[in-house]
């Protein structure tokens, strides 16, 4: 990244908060991170993953949810690209917070700790950092729970998901992740919130939640900012 591109991202996370992350136009006083036109088209997901019955039944998650439908040349485009590739932190705290009020909303169980899907070693150096502790740390502003962000990691590094099938992307992280073994007492019979950014087929969230139960983890909610079908993803 050049020295230019740094400043204006410098510029956009913290010397100007009042700028829209749907249109980038100005915000008024009584707005926060989206316009009042930008909010109204983001659209809500008020459906159950497909999956979700199943991993319960399995015992491997107690719940998921995702906030909004990710869509093609919409606002929520916009924001994801902010967050995902001109990493404008502040995307991912608001995407956190509408997650943090939605799990608000819900009945569910208490939790410990909230811990986001990583990258690779590879791929962070890559990008320089992960868009889902963001997200994490904006669920935290809303529950106040910790964010532990170095228990679950990839031990090997996966080639992208966006261009393979459901079955590809289900064999292209099945056992990718681990817990070091002086970390599992963190994880052990505790609650977990576990988030990223976008959930498509769920494989690689899945796998995740898989790698915690096994460590011990007592109760976990699988969540992400957005749901995008497997047709329509593009991040």
């Amino acid at each position: 990244m050049n020295i230019a591109r740094k400043i204006i991202n410098g510029m956009l996370n913290f010397v100007l908060p009042n700028v829209c992350l749907g249109c980038e136009g100005m915000l008024s006083n009584n707005e926060s991170y989206l316009c009042s036109s930008c909010m109204l088209t983001l659209e809500r997901y008020n459906e159950t993953h497909p999956w979700q019955s199943q991993k319960i039944s399995e015992g491997i998650v107690e719940n998921s949810l995702s906030v909004y439908w990710f869509r093609e040349n919409t606002p929520i485009q916009n924001i994801f690209h902010e967050l995902k590739y001109r990493k404008i932190k502040r995307a991912g705290l608001m995407l956190g917070e509408h997650i943090g009020k939605m799990i608000q909303e819900q009945n569910f169980s208490s939790y410990d700790l909230i811990i986001p899907v990583p990258l690779h070693k590879a791929k962070l150096r890559d990008r320089t950092y992960n868009q889902s502790e963001f997200i994490a740390l904006g669920i935290k502003n809303i529950l106040n729970i910790p964010v532990i962000k170095d228990v679950l990691c990839r031990k090997r590094f996966t080639p992208s998901q966006t261009k393979l099938n459901k079955l590809e992307r289900k064999e292209n992280v099945n056992g990718a992740f681990e817990i070091s073994e002086v970390k599992r007492n963190i994880v052990a019979g505790k609650n977990i919130i576990l988030c990223d950014d976008v959930i498509t087929t769920g494989a690689t969230i899945l796998e995740c939640a898989l790698t915690l139960k096994t460590a011990g983890a007592a109760k976990i909610l699988v969540c992400s900012a957005a749901y995008a079908e497997l047709k329509t993803n593009t991040l």
